[in-house]
């Protein structure tokens, strides 16, 4: 995404992540603050005085602060808005039309522009007024229903995969609009409207096609899949591990590799349907069989055989573990005033090259990003003073 430029006004998680994934493909993006600056930047915890929730999604950017309840702000955003590829903003609907942002002023701004919004329920319709966060987007979109122990409460995702999912479908809209203006030569490329809700029913499209076309009401299963067994922790002599069998073909490798042969001939556990039926008490002879020997054995025998399975790491095991290394996982950052190094999660389909760049000081780049739209000296005096 080299030469796209990106104005960034959003703040916290949806829009800051949707925007963080779009510089780190390249892209140029320039933060717009207001004099407080982004609210997560005071979120804790903080390392040498840099807040990580911060740092994390908003590396690779750089930071112009502006007063926008100034006629000054808002035409030097404007100005910034007329130089630019995409603009991202996940503001209470309403607000970018008090900011001189509405969709026709900005077909007047910059026909070629890509425009996109990040709220909880969209910019229309009779939610889209009410605040939202992540739980409560889990709580309306029926998230929370299917996940937790089995039979237990409904739970809330364990991170913001409401605010993460929503910032994921707005990557994928900028850059469709980005194809049709310069592959199609398409202007004037309507808004982009993505709501966190929507988003959560479209990741929720395996319990609602069960629903809409055989009733079934889903609810919390814990690990297991609603289709598929195995497909769930077992217990070891040592430690949990998983299994997980996703089709009929699977089954008897399965038995075969970790030498329990005679589930093949138990009638309790012939076909998917049947096991499924059943799965209470297979999960029972599963678990007193595997307790007799330690997770190491039976993974061996289990991937030797490619059956999908693992132990289950935790965060601290997977940030030491050198499948991490392997994979890319992690860059590397100096931040702050003493130039520590700090690791943060990259972009998986990032370039491997890629040399991420500390989160911007509040304003840092503000009098460069002026130079660069051409504003004069005056305007300039007015903004920084």
């Amino acid at each position: 995404m080299k030469g796209i430029r990106v104005v960034d006004m959003t703040s916290v998680l949806s829009g800051p992540f949707c925007t963080w994934l779009l510089a780190s493909l390249g892209a140029d993006v320039i933060k717009v603050e207001n004099p407080n600056g982004d609210t997560s930047r005071t979120t804790p915890p903080f390392k040498d005085g840099v807040g990580l929730y911060f740092a994390s999604v908003n590396r690779n950017k750089r930071s112009i602060k502006l007063d926008l309840k100034t006629d000054d702000g808002k035409a030097v955003l404007h100005k910034l808005l007329a130089s630019a590829d995409v603009f991202v903003e996940n503001m209470r609907p309403g607000v970018r039309d008090r900011l001189g942002c509405g969709d026709e002023e900005l077909k007047a701004i910059n026909p070629k522009l890509i425009s996109a919004s990040i709220s909880g329920f969209g910019q229309k319709g009779s939610l889209s007024d009410r605040p939202a966060y992540d739980i409560v987007v889990q709580a309306m979109s029926g998230m929370m229903s299917i996940n937790g122990e089995l039979g237990g409460s409904p739970t809330r995702v364990g991170f913001s995969v409401g605010d993460i999912s929503a910032a994921m479908f707005a990557v994928i809209g900028i850059l469709q609009r980005l194809y049709e203006r310069d592959a199609q030569g398409k202007d004037n490329i309507g808004h982009l409207d993505v709501s966190m809700l929507a988003c959560q029913w479209a990741c929720l499209e395996n319990a609602f096609a069960r629903h809409l076309n055989t009733g079934v009401v889903p609810g919390p299963i814990g690990s297991r899949h609603p289709s598929s067994t195995p497909f769930e922790p077992y217990p070891t002599a040592d430690q949990d591990i998983v299994i997980g069998l996703g089709s009929e073909k699977d089954w008897a490798p399965f038995c075969k590799a970790i030498g329990l042969t005679s589930l093949l001939i138990d009638p309790r556990f012939q076909g998917a349907e049947t096991r499924l039926a059943n799965r209470d008490e297979l999960d029972e002879v599963l678990g007193n069989y595997l307790q007799k020997k330690p997770s190491s054995y039976w993974m061996d025998l289990l991937i030797k055989n490619s059956i999908p399975c693992s132990v289950i790491e935790n965060i601290e095991s997977i940030s030491n573990n050198l499948i991490s290394e392997e994979y890319n996982a992690f860059s590397e950052i100096e931040v702050g005033t003493t130039k520590q190094k700090m690791r943060f999660v990259r972009n998986p389909i990032s370039s491997e090259n890629l040399v991420e760049t500390p989160p911007p000081k509040l304003g840092e780049h503000t009098l460069q990003i002026l130079q660069e739209i051409g504003c004069d000296e005056s305007l300039i005096q007015k903004v920084t003073n």
